[in-house]
């Protein structure tokens, strides 16, 4: 359990290593990755298998989570729910939209963030701070700052349906308490203003990931 520990109820967490998924797609679902590579198929179908897990948890049985044209997920009716991956781990949360408005869940590797990519990634602020941090610690705090942009974005764009740079947030990290914020710095869609936050928390592994994790509560 790793994303389980980001997340209280009424959020529900299934997660299992794509790496031994074995589980089979739904027709609708196959058909999105009949031409991907194994391990492209290995991690989309530990994903579904841990969505439809999830969902049945919720009392939803058989739902083929489907992609829509921007790619996202098509969660049913009336439920929020965010889904990632890498090689080694997949992590699905599902809640119902009464209880939580929108979901972020971002797994990567914490293998440090490339530097070439810190420019891409991070604004000013951010990239002072990574820089006064102990320099065996900058590309996977940098990392860390990817990780949690990826994972408000997907909280953001649940409501907004906006494409966003990495420039539209600022992300501050609180070490002490595994915390973060995600600041936005122009307005979007209009729901969320400069100046509003989306908060999350983080934590990194022993088995080499980093999972930040974000919900909305409805208004």
């Amino acid at each position: 359990m790793k994303a389980g520990l980001l997340f209280g109820p009424p959020v529900i967490i299934e997660e299992m290593d794509p790496r031994l998924s074995c589980e089979p797609l739904h027709p609708d679902e196959e058909a999105m990755v009949r031409r991907a590579v194994e391990s492209r198929r290995r991690q989309f179908s530990a994903g579904r298998a841990c969505a439809r897990r999830a969902l049945a948890r919720l009392g939803i049985e058989d739902f083929p989570l489907i992609n829509g044209t921007d790619r996202a997920p098509i969660w049913p009716a009336g439920v929020a729910g965010s889904i990632s991956h890498t090689k080694s781990w997949c992590a699905v949360g599902v809640a119902r939209q009464q209880d939580v408005r929108a979901l972020g869940l971002d797994v990567e590797s914490d293998a440090p963030l490339k530097t070439e990519l810190w420019d891409t990634v991070c604004v000013s602020e951010e990239l002072e701070w990574i820089g006064a941090q102990a320099s065996g610690d900058r590309g996977r705090l940098a990392k860390l700052v990817f990780s949690a942009k990826e994972c408000a974005y997907k909280c953001q764009y649940a409501i907004t349906r906006t494409f966003l740079g990495f420039d539209a947030m600022q992300v501050t990290i609180d070490r002490n308490r595994s915390v973060f914020e995600a600041r936005f710095c122009r307005t979007v869609d209009p729901e969320f203003r400069p100046g509003d936050v989306i908060a999350g928390r983080y934590r990194f592994f022993d088995e080499g990931l980093v999972v930040t994790a974000a919900s909305l509560m409805p208004m």
